[in-house]
């Protein structure tokens, strides 16, 4: 029998007061595992002490950027070309495994800004894409470069923030761009600066 008690929530809300209580858990369990409010971490509470961690990383994290449709090849071309330090490493294509998208991306990486950037195609359709809480920052060497590559991202785009001084760097633009990832462009950080 259904307990139809909850029903009248949405699977959102659901969701969101499931995760609450398994993060309040997690919260718990990393401040001493008695859900004290003492927020300081113990002497034997390390960031290598969690018995699901292994002590080495034999792997890496990567940025991962899935593009809805075939766009993959045409971004990768766009942030090479604008984004200095920036090169394509290895392309691949769906091919044969996937004749109906076979010149579409299945795999590339590119270094953008010296950090690398795995792309891909996807031949289905989500009911997801990319969003300005997840971006890259990119701090540029001069006021002149940062107002060059968001005059570039923008085209097509849109300005989450223009360009100015919001008191932690001299010059700052959050911009959108034309597939929907999200830059946040930086000159002369203040943060640290006496």
């Amino acid at each position: 029998m259904v307990n139809t008690k909850y029903l009248p929530l949405s699977i959102t809300t659901r969701l969101g007061i499931f995760m609450a209580i398994i993060l309040s858990s997690a919260c718990a369990y990393h401040v001493g595992g008695t859900g004290s409010q003492d927020t300081q971490p113990s002497e034997s509470s390390t960031i290598n002490s969690d018995p699901y961690k292994e002590e080495t990383m034999t792997n890496s994290v990567t940025p991962f950027l899935m593009f809805q449709g075939k766009k993959a090849q045409e971004a990768i071309d766009f942030y090479v070309d604008l984004i200095p330090d920036s090169r394509v490493e290895e392309t691949h294509h769906y091919g044969d495994s996937n004749p109906d998208f076979a010149d579409w991306i299945m795999f590339a990486t590119a270094t953008i800004g010296g950090q690398t950037v795995r792309f891909s195609d996807s031949p289905i359709k989500h009911a997801f894409d990319f969003t300005p809480s997840t971006s890259f920052l990119v701090e540029c060497d001069s006021e002149e470069e940062l107002r060059r590559i968001a005059a570039a991202l923008e085209l097509d785009g849109r300005v989450l923030m223009p360009i100015d001084s919001y008191g932690f760097s001299e010059k700052f633009a959050w911009v959108e761009d034309r597939f929907g990832v999200s830059w946040q462009l930086m000159y002369g950080s203040l943060i640290g600066a006496q």
